[in-house]
C-alpha cells in the first residue's frame, strides 16, 4: 500500500512538472517556413535598391545585387578574398560589420578590433553557410545585399547578446577583390 501511494505521489507530482514544461516546440522545417515567410515580408518592404536578383528555393537564400561588375573574377576555393560587409537582423539591427564608420553609427565599435576590407581564404575560412553561398554568387567588384534564413546562419543558437536564435539574417556585401 505504502509503494502504490508512493507511485501515486510520484505520478502526479511529474505529471505537475510535465506540465509545465513546453510542448509547442517548433520543428526545424517549422522554423524554416516562418523565416521564408519573413524573408517574403522583407522583401515586399524593403526600399533596398538592386539592379539583379538571386532566389535560391532549395535554401531560401536571397541575393539582392546593387552593383554588378561583370568581370568574370568568381572567387574559387583557397582564393583570398577582400571584402567589406555589414550584418544585421531583419529590423536593421546591425550585430557586426568590417566598416568603422558603421560600427560607430551602430553603437557597435570597438577599439581592440581592426576596420577595414575583411580578407578570409574563401571556403578554409569557417563562415556562416548563407554567408558562403552569397559569396559563391559574385564576382569581384560586386555589391549584394544576401538574405539568409537562420538555418544557414545561427540556427538554434544565440550568438553573443545581439543576435537570437532562430534569427533570419541580412548581409551588405561588397566583394572588392579576389586574389587567385
Amino acid at each position: 500500500m505504502k509503494n502504490l501511494k508512493t507511485l501515486i505521489a510520484a505520478a502526479l507530482i511529474s505529471g505537475l512538472f510535465a506540465s509545465c514544461l513546453s510542448t509547442d516546440q517548433e520543428t526545424p522545417q517549422e522554423i524554416f517556413q516562418k523565416d521564408l515567410e519573413k524573408i517574403d515580408e522583407y522583401l515586399q518592404s524593403t526600399d533596398f535598391q538592386y539592379v539583379d536578383m538571386n532566389e535560391d528555393d532549395a535554401s531560401g537564400i536571397v541575393i539582392l545585387y546593387n552593383t554588378k561588375s561583370n568581370t568574370g573574377v568568381a572567387p574559387e576555393a583557397g582564393d583570398t578574398l577582400r571584402l567589406d560587409y555589414t550584418g544585421a537582423l531583419l529590423d536593421g539591427s546591425v550585430f557586426d560589420t568590417s566598416v568603422e564608420a558603421i560600427a560607430r553609427d551602430n553603437r557597435i565599435y570597438n577599439s581592440d578590433r581592426e576596420y577595414g576590407p575583411f580578407e578570409i581564404k574563401y571556403l578554409y575560412n569557417r563562415m556562416i553557410l548563407g554567408f558562403e553561398f552569397g559569396l559563391s554568387k559574385m564576382e569581384e567588384g560586386d555589391s549584394a545585399r544576401v538574405v539568409i534564413p537562420s538555418l544557414y546562419a545561427y540556427g538554434s543558437q544565440q550568438k553573443g547578446n545581439l543576435i537570437p536564435a532562430n534569427s533570419v539574417l541580412v548581409f551588405d556585401i561588397a566583394l572588392r577583390e579576389v586574389v587567385k
